[in-house]
């Protein structure tokens, strides 16, 4: 068993019941995806948790053709940046992408993309499915 934060295991937890959740800083309203115990924006430290519209626009990507263990099944594979319509930036797997066709998928950036979560069988993970 791998020794979790506290934040981080009710990430984990939540991500189990399929809900894609962040941190909301009472202090001065940013987010924070994923959880981490101090606000970015204002260090406050008072923030609880919501649920992410799990809504973005991927910014940029590239093929990961040989990734690590965890993921060779998926391999090749697309991954970037998203941003969140609440703000925070994040880097995942993208879903609804063919590899081959990345000279395309650049002319449609920023893609709106849809955050779901991934089984791996003892932990889900968070991914983004692009919109067509």
């Amino acid at each position: 068993m791998v020794k979790m934060q506290p934040f981080v295991k009710q990430w984990y937890d939540f991500l189990g019941e399929d809900k894609v959740m962040g941190l909301r800083c009472n202090r001065c309203g940013s987010y924070e995806f994923p959880p981490v115990p101090v606000c970015n924006n204002c260090s406050g430290t008072d923030l609880s948790w919501v649920e992410m519209s799990g809504e973005g626009k991927l910014l940029t990507f590239a093929e990961n053709p040989t990734p690590d263990a965890p993921f060779v099944d998926f391999a090749p594979f697309i991954y970037g940046a998203v941003v969140l319509k609440e703000g925070p930036t994040f880097h995942t797997m993208i879903l609804g992408v063919d590899p081959e066709d990345t000279a395309a998928l650049y002319d449609k950036l920023p893609l709106s993309v849809k955050a779901e979560t991934q089984d791996r069988g003892d932990h889900k993970f968070v991914v983004f499915r692009a919109r067509k």
